[in-house]
């Protein structure tokens, strides 16, 4: 039986969605405004046998755990609208036998009913059996389709399936997000694995980790606590306060080292400058029947330790970056904001389709072709009095756009462009990247900054909108 607490995880999830949405929430169910709950009343033990019964098969230990927390659920990201309750999963071929044979006539192998046969896998064991950020997610066996169980509507061209065909010692299926844009599926070893992927996901959507309470202690000597040993005393103090970041929650530092060179507003000199200092120190122990793991972060400018009781990334990169905010450099209390509002793809005149995204809405209404030619139109405001004391000058502000494909990783730079204007009253301006195509299909996540060059200011940011391109 899983232990993963599904009951938790979920409501946390639904706080989150909540959040997102804000004031937009007329179309959901009222019962939902009421509760904050996307799910929806656990499945009984006697739906889940009866489901079983009906698929001739037993379900794997975490999905029929999440099932008796909630026998469905509402929306997990932008692609996926819906997961289907014990009385609507089944097999991916009831329902999409003909997507299944255009997928499996795309890599080559024949549908159920074609007289050939398939005997051996189609990718080796060293290249299928790779889960994480190492996966090529075009390394998938296509004929394992055919038996998959559909476990989500078909939402933004993606589904959730489970495979039968691959199965853990501890009862698990593996679970596949199956997308349109994707050169195959991101494939995960358990159905709990692949939702808490998309959590992540979910999280790096919004720009807002979440992360959960840290222990925090103040040494005035400076030193970190001794190696290898688990304090039993209490803590002193407890961060319990959720705070945004625009801390991206996955591979942050390595992502941020790679893109220096296609985001170089962000440096301001030639020359580094230390600002801050921080170890961190992964321990654990044995108890009696299990292993106990914590990280340990130490901000040695400031003496300070904080420990966190698992090992848990997006917690560590929250407080490095709360502890940045106390020692970073500031801008002039004069100096001005950005505030980047919407983006807005204009489209040849003959496609009617509004293309406008912004912070609540993430994802453009529809797709754009491949080497459809389009304009990417920026829409932002000067926050800031100090704003009025230009009022006599030009404001010149500089814009960038990148892309990041995410089925292939590539990462491209749309446009950089630097525009004059006079200072409006409004503090209204717009900026345009013309000419744009792009010549790959997938997914594109859109990157833009802009930044003043004419005044103190800090820059615009805007990581949110997603793209897709057919």
């Amino acid at each position: 039986m899983s232990s993963f607490d599904w009951e938790r995880f979920l409501k946390r999830w639904s706080q989150e969605i909540m959040e997102s949405i804000g004031n937009d929430q007329n179309h959901l169910p009222p019962e939902v405004v009421e509760s904050g709950w996307f799910g929806y009343p656990g499945a009984t033990e006697e739906q889940i046998a009866q489901a079983e019964a009906r698929l001739g098969t037993a379900l794997p230990p975490s999905y029929r755990a999440f099932l008796q927390v909630t026998n469905g659920w509402r929306q997990t990201t932008p692609f996926i609208n819906r997961l289907w309750s014990t009385e609507e999963i089944d097999w991916f071929s009831v329902r999409h036998q003909n997507w299944l044979d255009v997928l499996l006539a795309k890599s080559g192998y024949p549908s159920q009913t074609s007289s050939d046969a398939i005997t051996l896998p189609s990718i080796p064991d060293e290249e299928y059996f790779v889960y994480g950020d190492e996966q090529d997610c075009s390394k998938i066996r296509a004929e394992y389709l055919q038996t998959a169980l559909e476990i989500s509507q078909r939402g933004e061209a993606a589904i959730y399936l489970l495979n039968p065909q691959i199965v853990t010692e501890t009862g698990e299926w593996e679970a596949w997000f199956l997308g349109d844009w994707l050169p195959g599926a991101d494939r995960y070893r358990s159905f709990q694995d692949m939702m808490q992927a998309e959590y992540e996901s979910f999280l790096e959507l919004r720009e807002t980790p979440a992360p959960p309470a840290l222990s925090v202690v103040t040494e005035k000597s400076g030193n970190p606590p001794a190696n290898n040993t688990l304090s039993e005393s209490p803590v002193t103090t407890s961060l319990e306060t959720e705070t945004s970041t625009e801390i991206s929650p996955k591979n942050t530092l390595e992502r941020n080292f790679k893109e220096d060179d296609i985001y170089p507003i962000l440096a301001t000199s030639d020359e580094w400058e230390k600002i801050a200092s921080f170890t961190i120190e992964v321990q654990s122990r044995q108890r009696a029947e299990h292993s106990e793991q914590r990280t340990v972060i130490h901000h040695l400018e400031a003496g300070i330790v904080a420990i966190c009781p698992n090992l848990d990334p997006k917690t560590v990169q929250q407080w490095i970056s709360d502890q940045l905010k106390a020692t970073t450099p500031q801008l002039p209390e004069e100096s001005a904001g950005l505030e980047i509002t919407e983006l807005r793809v204009i489209r040849s005149p003959q496609i009617e389709t509004e293309m406008v995204v912004d912070q609540a809405h993430p994802l453009f209404p529809a797709p754009i072709e491949i080497d459809e030619p389009f304009a990417l139109e920026v829409s932002m405001n000067v926050v800031s009095s100090a704003a009025t004391q230009f009022a006599e000058q030009q404001l010149v502000y500089r814009a960038q756009c990148f892309a990041h494909n995410l089925s292939t990783q590539i990462k491209s730079c749309l446009g950089d462009v630097v525009t004059s204007v006079p200072i409006a009253a409004q503090s209204a301006y717009t900026a345009r990247f013309p000419e744009i195509t792009l010549h790959q299909p997938g997914i594109y996540r859109l990157t833009v900054w802009v930044t003043l060059q004419n005044m103190p200011a800090s820059p615009g940011y805007f990581k949110v909108p997603m793209l897709q391109v057919v």
